[in-house]
C-alpha cells in the first residue's frame, strides 16, 4: 500500500530514487559525516582569524581614538591596517573557510577572507559597538531609542 502512495505522490522517478537511497544508505551516512566534520573545520577556522581580526581593528581603534579623541568613523576605518597575508599564514590551520550556514567552502586567502569578514558594511560598526566604541550619528541616521527621543520631543514642545 505505502508503494502505491509513494508512487502516486513522487511518481516513478520518485519512487525509484527513494528505491535507490534506501538500498544503499550505508554508503550515504559516512559522505554526510566527513562532509560535515569538513565544514565544521572550515567553519572553524574562519571564526579564529575572525577574533584575531576583530581584536586587531579593537586595539588599532583605542590607540586611534586616543590619540584623536574628536576623530569620526569613517576617519578611524581609513586609518585602521590589517595585514590579511600575515593573518592567513598565522591563524589558518585548514586550508578552507566557510560561513556557519553555507553549503559550500572556499580556499583560505586573504582576498577571501576580507570578503568573508567585510561582506556587510556593517560589520567595523558592530565590531566597534560590541567593545563600547561608538561614534555620534549623523543627523539623517536612526537613533538609537526611538521612544524615549520622542517622548523628550513631545515634552519639549509642550513645556
Amino acid at each position: 500500500m505505502s508503494r502505491i502512495w509513494v508512487e502516486l505522490f513522487l511518481g516513478k522517478i520518485g519512487k525509484y530514487v527513494i528505491d535507490f537511497f534506501s538500498r544503499y544508505y550505508i554508503w550515504f551516512i559516512p559522505l554526510i559525516i566527513l562532509y560535515g566534520f569538513f565544514m565544521a573545520l572550515s567553519s572553524y577556522n574562519l571564526r579564529r582569524m575572525e577574533k584575531k581580526i576583530a581584536n586587531d581593528i579593537i586595539k588599532q581603534a583605542k590607540y586611534l581614538i586616543r590619540r584623536n579623541p574628536e576623530i569620526n568613523f569613517i576617519s578611524l576605518v581609513e586609518n585602521i591596517v590589517i595585514n590579511w597575508e600575515e593573518i592567513v599564514r598565522s591563524y589558518s590551520y585548514f586550508p578552507f573557510i566557510a560561513n556557519e550556514f553555507d553549503l559550500w567552502v572556499v580556499r583560505t586567502s586573504p582576498k577571501a577572507l576580507r570578503a568573508f569578514i567585510f561582506g556587510d558594511e556593517n560589520k567595523m560598526r558592530i565590531i566597534l559597538e560590541r567593545n563600547n566604541i561608538y561614534f555620534k550619528e549623523s543627523p539623517g541616521s536612526v537613533r538609537k531609542n526611538l521612544y524615549t527621543d520622542l517622548t523628550r520631543r513631545i515634552f519639549k514642545r509642550r513645556a
